[in-house]
């Protein structure tokens, strides 16, 4: 069985830390935990530390540790998606995809197809999702999960980045005769497509990827993201469904992303 994993508030050098109500049921009442039992804790900011159960209450638990270690395991603020959610479980599903890959941020956006309203409890439901998957996947930085934009805004904010490389996802298949001369990149050509560099250093510093809904993007949202500067990336023969689509863009974006932050330490790829 896995060593337990419990989300804090903070964590200091050494100490000892209460866990709150959530974490402190889930240790006592659901997992059943007891005085001397090992567990780690981490606090959504990168650290963790290897803790020892203290004191089990009803409704507290503390946690004695050592020493705490910055081990965030994402990708530092370079990958970036935004994506039209979908209905009910798949959100649960995307989420969970996207955090063991180590995306840094979401946003949810809204697009004339889209399926799925986002207020601020739905935010919150996201944001519970992604500290479920941190603990599975052993991640300490949570995603962060911004609040919902409409597809011409984000466009606007993505566009006046000279250092996003963004990209709207969409097949090649599915391009209206309109977008007969816009350049689609296809997944295999995606990599040798990148910038190994600028003037004084590499020139790209965030991978940013736009997924639609399960319908796909409109002739008219493809040509607001073509006017705005945006690259198309085709991800093969098949349409994917959200959660497939992200993971194959996530990999594809963390290989990009990697490779350029070696180049920039300097280091041989």
């Amino acid at each position: 069985m896995a060593i337990p994993r419990f989300l804090v508030d903070r964590l200091e050098e050494q100490g000892t830390v209460m866990l709150g109500e959530s974490e402190s049921h889930h240790a006592a009442r659901v997992l059943r935990l007891e005085v001397g039992q090992a567990c780690v804790v981490f606090d959504g900011q990168g650290y963790e530390a290897a803790g020892v159960i203290e004191t089990v209450e009803k409704k507290s638990v503390r946690v004695t540790y050592l020493l705490r270690t910055f081990a965030p395991r994402d990708h530092q603020d370079r990958l970036h998606f935004a994506i039209a959610m979908p209905k009910g479980d798949r959100q649960r599903n995307v989420i969970e995809k996207l955090v063991e890959l180590g995306v840094d941020r979401l946003m949810p956006i809204e697009t004339d197809r889209s399926v799925s309203k986002f207020d601020d409890d739905a935010i919150d439901r996201l944001r519970r999702y992604v500290v479920e998957a941190s603990k599975q996947s052993q991640r300490n930085r949570l995603m962060q999960i911004d609040s919902c934009s409409g597809w011409k805004d984000w466009l606007s904010s993505a566009a006046s980045r000279p250092e996003c490389s963004a990209w709207v996802l969409h097949p090649r298949l599915l391009l209206e005769t309109e977008h007969s001369g816009v350049r689609v990149v296809h997944r295999d050509e995606f990599l040798s497509s990148q910038p190994t560099s600028g003037a004084n250093g590499p020139s790209i510093h965030r991978w940013v990827f736009a997924v639609g809904p399960e319908g796909g993007f409109t002739k008219q949202e493809i040509s607001q993201a073509v006017e705005a500067g945006l690259s198309i990336l085709d991800l093969g023969d098949r349409i994917l469904r959200v959660e497939t689509a992200v993971s194959v863009a996530a990999t594809l974006g963390s290989i990009a992303s990697n490779s350029m932050y070696q180049l920039a330490k300097g280091r041989p790829q």
